[in-house]
């Protein structure tokens, strides 16, 4: 089973985007902020990483900074409410835009995982 790396500062929002990965059929890894990404062992577990943009701590610039140097296979999903111009300027797998709904985040992460040979995942019964 595909493991998600969840960074996302909101927790009602962390918690709903969780269980719409479990829903899936994905095991997800849920962080409250980016200081994880300092943590490069950890991510060797990783299959894909959803990040927001705009966290305390450690922003999702700085996480993909620190992904991309050791990981740079790893396929990375920006998810932000920032404007459109500040998701464009980032390089990612792919940029989802708040809000998003449940099917476009899964077909997001099913299309990383397709695309980075990690595997097919069904949705859970």
């Amino acid at each position: 089973m595909a493991e998600i790396f969840l960074m996302e500062d909101n927790g009602p929002l962390r918690r709903v985007l969780s269980f719409q990965l479990r829903d899936a059929g994905y095991n997800v890894t849920s962080f409250e902020n980016g200081a994880a990404s300092e943590d490069m062992e950890l991510f060797a577990a990783a299959d894909v990483l959803v990040t927001d943009m705009a966290m305390p701590k450690v922003d999702g610039e700085t996480v993909l900074n620190n992904v991309r140097d050791r990981f740079p296979d790893l396929p990375v999903i920006v998810i932000s409410g920032a404007a459109q111009a500040r998701l464009d300027a980032v390089e990612a797998f792919a940029k989802l835009r708040k809000p998003f709904n449940e099917v476009q985040l899964i077909d997001t992460v099913q299309s990383a995982l397709n695309k980075h040979n990690r595997g097919p995942r069904t949705r859970a019964a």
